[in-house]
């Protein structure tokens, strides 16, 4: 994870940088002299007039108000359509792995455009985003090279980035998954001792990689001759594929019909620490630079493979490209209704142009994507005369999961998110899982447990100054039913030392364990 510092200082020059944006913002762009157009090399410049053709009739390059309007995705498998099918056959070959699909979620965006370009290609890394780098993949164009074509050609409205899982010495997420499955498979142990300790480090070389492409995409927009103001650049995070909570599912598939070939152990250290520290490294790159940050990482929470309606694959083989390794290319990925997913948190954060930061989520099992302006801040629910926290028992998240008392560390188990919406209490493990009055018996003596977010009354709540209290019963507040460590947290009168339970700050140095390492799941996984 970045240091304090570092984090800081990114977010003293993202305010600089957005500071900057706005006063650029405004004077109009037409009223700003846009800077010239950079003449293309030779090769690129064909391969430019050629496109112009075929959009226009000629290979003139038009003023920008002339042209037709596009929007352009680049970055990695996850965003390339790796796992929806409906394949552009020429990028599913040998020869070509882009995996690029028709389906993909640029394609299905509410924004308006003329014109789609989904430049990213599966297994690309933020070297291939850099134009004239002479970094690219398979028989194709640098995804760089073939955004300053695009943005010649055409008026570019939005450059969509989601990039850095496959960065050399960064996390990898190819290697790393396919390492975690194959353990699995054939039962040889649990990989999360392999990664966790030297994964910090490899989020921040992977950050490194994000900020150089960042700036890369800027300077080919600048040299096609464009102004700040003139397209939006969006970064988004990613989610993570799946959780230690599949058992919860009531029509769960199996593991190997599903294809959640992960230990259970590997899949919450997933959960818990590999994907929250990869957004920490996306999240300070973006803010870093002062592009637009878009917060997938809790998206997919509840949607995971083997969970009920997965918004990504299970571990796929596509028999008819084997013995090829591309044959489980496709595994982990998102699937047509993920990027459905994706095309309804990019349509409306492109419609906010004045959030700078958002946060994509499904907040009760609606099967849809909501947006929130901004990043969550979770919070400790601590009790103000113990100064004990309300805590998910063994850093569980499955449904009937026991919420305790415990000594307040800073770890997910102890994080909420209060939803002014729609008044429910998520913790920090899982979007997915909220604070639930078991069984909706409205009586003080009644626990408190986590269970799946639905928004129904019993996972309603309150904030008032007599403490938390269930939607509709003012007389009950949510307390610890003792004060020692470990007394569970029950429904209790108000008023009472019992239900002094208020939201505090999280301010830790260095937040406790990331509940992978003890996690007691199946006997088998």
């Amino acid at each position: 994870m970045s240091s304090p510092r570092r984090r800081w200082a990114a977010a003293i020059l993202a305010a600089a940088l957005t500071t900057l944006t706005m006063s650029a913002a405004a004077v109009p762009a037409q009223a700003q002299e846009r800077p010239d157009i950079v003449p293309l090399p030779a090769n690129l410049e064909a391969i430019r007039a050629a496109e112009a053709e075929t959009l226009y009739g000629d290979s003139d390059i038009r003023p920008l108000e002339d042209r037709q309007t596009s929007l352009v995705s680049m970055g990695d498998s996850e965003i390339s359509g790796e796992g929806v099918g409906n394949y552009d056959p020429d990028t599913h070959r040998e020869g070509n792995w882009c995996d690029r699909s028709y389906d993909q979620a640029l394609f299905r965006t509410g924004i308006e455009s003329d014109v789609q370009y989904n430049v990213s290609c599966s297994g690309g890394a933020s070297p291939h985003l850099v134009e004239g780098s002479g970094e690219h993949q398979w028989d194709e164009l640098n995804q760089g090279d073939n955004l300053a074509i695009k943005a010649r050609n055409t008026h570019v409205k939005l450059v969509w980035i989601v990039v850095g899982a496959n960065d050399e010495g960064g996390i990898e997420f190819g290697p790393t998954a396919t390492e975690c499955v194959t353990n699995r498979i054939l039962f040889l142990g649990p990989c999360w001792p392999d990664h966790t300790e030297d994964w910090e480090a490899r989020v921040e070389v992977t950050q490194d990689g994000v900020e150089t492409a960042i700036d890369a995409v800027r300077q080919t927009m600048t040299d096609a001759g464009y102004l700040g103001t003139d397209y939006d650049l969006v970064v988004m995070s990613y989610p993570s594929p799946g959780g230690p909570d599949v058992e919860d599912n009531p029509d769960f598939p199996g593991w190997y019909s599903g294809g959640c070939l992960l230990y259970l152990a590997d899949a919450a250290f997933a959960r818990n620490k590999a994907v929250p520290l990869f957004e920490d490294g996306v999240r300070d790159a973006a803010l870093a630079k002062g592009a637009r940050y878009l917060n997938a990482q809790r998206l997919f929470d509840g949607h995971g493979v083997c969970e009920a309606q997965p918004w990504a694959r299970g571990v796929y083989v596509e028999v008819g490209v084997l013995p090829s390794e591309n044959a489980f290319r496709q595994s982990l990925h998102p699937n047509f209704l993920g990027h459905g997913a994706f095309a309804e948190c990019i349509t409306e954060f492109y419609e906010h142009p004045d959030w700078d930061t958002s946060t994509c989520v499904d907040p009760g099992s609606t099967n849809n994507a909501v947006l929130y302006e901004g990043l969550f801040e979770f919070q400790d629910l601590k009790h103000t005369a113990t100064g004990l926290c309300v805590d998910a028992e063994g850093y569980d998240s499955r449904n009937g999961t026991d919420l305790v008392s415990w000594t307040c560390h800073g770890g997910r188990n102890q994080g909420f998110w209060y939803d002014d919406e729609a008044r429910s209490l998520h913790v920090e493990l899982s979007h997915d899982r909220c604070v639930d009055v078991e069984g909706g018996r409205m009586q003080a003596g009644t626990p408190l447990v986590l269970w799946d977010c639905h928004g129904g009354l019993n996972q309603e709540f309150v904030f008032g100054s007599g403490g938390i209290h269930p939607a509709g019963h003012s007389n009950l507040c949510i307390g610890f039913d003792g004060t020692a460590a470990g007394s569970s947290l029950v429904l209790t009168s108000c008023g009472t030392s019992a239900s002094a339970i208020a939201p505090a700050a999280r301010n830790y140095e260095d937040p406790v364990g990331y509940g992978y390492d003890d996690w007691i799941g199946s006997s088998v996984y």
